[in-house]
């Protein structure tokens, strides 16, 4: 099989990514004013504004004649990997590994769930409950507002189970 490129329009899965990524970016920049570890902040809204250009410039992969949208751009998807990266450097700055999945969601349908907590409890199970409820709703959600919401609601409760020492899991 021979790989090329030809000049094709965004597929409408890279342009969720990009909505999504700019919609992440403006929820953490929501939280800038007085947050004690705004500089990693920053760094988290810089590669998604790279990340969303990526994604709204890449062009799917075309094989024997067949374009292939099932597969992350590298142009947006490195970035994503880098925020990962930052965010398991600076647990301290709030902002769960996790959150950075719903990014590229509409591509790989892959998202990444709370573990347990060793004594959580009924709370801990209330708040994985609430992210995959969320979850769901997002991945079937076409409304902008809805998306920017769900997607905050997601980043504020997978920022509490960091908080309570939680993790996450592929």
């Amino acid at each position: 099989m021979n790989a090329t490129s030809t000049r094709t329009t965004t597929p409408h899965a890279y342009r969720q990514c990009a909505a999504r990524a700019r919609d992440l970016a403006d929820i953490l920049r929501t939280r800038l004013d007085g947050h004690p570890h705004r500089a990693a902040l920053l760094v988290f809204i810089g590669h998604l504004h790279t990340a969303a250009e990526g994604f709204e410039t890449a062009e799917p992969l075309v094989m024997d004649g067949v374009t292939v949208t099932n597969v992350t751009p590298a142009e947006g998807h490195l970035p994503l990997l880098m925020a990962i990266g930052h965010a398991a450097d600076h647990p301290e700055a709030g902002i769960s590994e996790a959150v950075f999945a719903y990014v590229t969601a509409p591509v790989t349908r892959r998202t990444y769930r709370p573990e347990p907590l060793a004594n959580g409890g009924r709370e801990d199970a209330e708040r994985r409950t609430r992210i995959a409820l969320a979850e769901h709703d997002l991945a079937t959600e076409s409304d902008p507002t809805t998306r920017y919401a769900l997607l905050a609601t997601l980043v504020q409760l997978h920022g509490d189970h960091l908080a309570r020492g939680g993790h996450v899991a592929p």
